[in-house]
């Protein structure tokens, strides 16, 4: 989502208009509605950032707990595979191809449980990464929009529909706070965006979790040979 840059033109335009001739917008004048439809664009752009970047956390957080959620699923399924060749072995139907296959299941064994353990402190390791990088830029992300629409009250902008105050220094207060606004919220989703990347489906790839998952389609290939092995 674009951060709109809010410029002095606008405004300055404004202060040139004089005489009887002045256009008026509304009853409270050009300068106050201008002003007011200013701060309530600003405030609604912030407002579809926030929501467009929240979607993207939530989309990208998702992803993580799904891969982590399905390599938990893969294990249990090893696990469980694992315990009925090795609970089997001194049954009849299983005692040769328990001999058979002994050492080549050992070996699966190890390598899944080493390569399980690493992918999942990955998974985990960009998830915690997220959490704790993330925190800061999002509150003030969620709370930009309100940020700005508070600028009515604190520069005073009801003083622009009448004449006597100081309409520069009104003007100055809010195109300065909205600047400064957006100029934190651009400094924000930059981070994010940083930090989403982490969290593309490339970078959940890890070597680790690529050995695992192509490990596992071996150890199932093995497995149905077993299976096949007891049946005969």
């Amino acid at each position: 989502m674009r951060i709109e840059r809010v410029t002095w033109l606008l405004l300055l335009s404004l202060l040139c208009v004089r005489g009887q001739n002045r256009r008026i917008w509304g009853q409270n004048g050009p300068l106050y509605e201008s002003t007011k439809q200013l701060i309530a664009s600003q405030s609604s752009n912030a407002a579809r950032i926030w929501n467009d970047t929240q979607h993207t956390i939530y989309e990208r957080s998702e992803r993580v707990q799904v891969a982590k959620d399905t390599l938990d699923d893969q294990q249990r399924e090893v696990s469980d595979r694992l315990e009925e060749f090795f609970g089997s072995q001194y049954s009849t139907e299983w005692r040769s191809c328990f001999k058979k296959y002994e050492v080549q299941v050992a070996h699966f064994n190890r390598e899944l449980v080493d390569k399980y353990s690493i992918c999942s402190n990955s998974l985990e390791h960009i998830m915690d990464h997220f959490q704790q990088e993330i925190v800061l830029e999002v509150e003030f992300l969620r709370s930009a929009s309100l940020e700005i629409a508070k600028l009515s009250n604190t520069c005073r902008t009801w003083q622009l529909k009448q004449s006597g105050f100081n309409h520069a220094g009104i003007l100055s207060c809010t195109i300065s706070g909205i600047g400064r606004i957006n100029h934190r919220m651009t400094g924000c989703l930059e981070l994010c965006d940083d930090i989403l990347l982490e969290m593309s489906m490339e970078d959940l790839d890890t070597p680790s979790c690529l050995f695992y998952h192509n490990l596992k389609m071996e150890f199932d290939k093995v497995f149905a040979e077993i299976e096949q092995c007891a049946m005969n």
